[in-house]
């Protein structure tokens, strides 16, 4: 199944233009809760961010996928990735994914970038699939990513401009592109899924 990703995005823009009030104050929270602890608290705010970004990431993703079916988005769900099974499940996740990508980075840079792409839906697949384990959810973002990386990466790339525009706005315009993003990748997730089981 082929589908344009301008096209995904703007249809995520339009699904998301009656929540971007909750949209922008999940990613305050989000920036603020992953973001901050860091640079105050280093180097302990580097085990605090390692414990709460899995999680919170998961809740993201939850929120996304949401507003990208149609359903009720609220803002508690940023934090459903600290609910049983989810947090245990999320936390390793996470650490697998950001120890995978950096021995592909060490191992010149590219092979990184193909492991961060084809595990890029994740969390996608968790919130999706709460039944699998986290191996079962790294495997499963891998598999239906097959032939999806560089369509992926084209996606992310088109985001990257809107960040710049969102510095410019002090920094608060972020906030807007972030919820955008992230609607954007679960509809990602839906049509890869779709192009899987047909």
């Amino acid at each position: 199944m082929s589908f344009s990703n301008l096209s995904l995005m703007r249809a995520s823009r339009t699904m998301l233009s009656p929540f971007w009030g909750v949209g922008v104050l999940v990613a305050f929270v989000y920036v603020l809760i992953v973001g901050v602890p860091q640079n105050l608290l280093d180097p302990f705010g580097g085990l605090f961010t390692g414990l709460l970004a899995g999680p919170l990431t998961l809740g993201l993703a939850i929120f996304s996928r949401s507003i990208f079916r149609n359903e009720s988005p609220h803002f508690n769900q940023l934090f459903d990735g600290f609910r049983s099974p989810f947090f245990i499940k999320s936390f390793l996740a996470y650490l697998c994914m950001t120890i995978l990508v950096a021995v592909g980075i060490v191992l010149l840079i590219i092979p990184g970038i193909i492991v961060s792409l084809g595990l890029g839906l994740t969390f996608y697949v968790m919130a999706d699939r709460p039944d699998l384990s986290f191996t079962d959810c790294l495997q499963e973002s891998w598999r239906i990513m097959d032939g999806y990386k560089l369509k992926f990466l084209g996606l992310n790339l088109r985001f990257i401009p809107w960040y710049f525009l969102g510095l410019l706005c002090l920094g608060v315009g972020i906030l807007v592109v972030i919820p955008w993003h992230y609607v954007t990748m679960a509809g990602f997730y839906e049509k890869v899924k779709e192009s899987r089981t047909n």
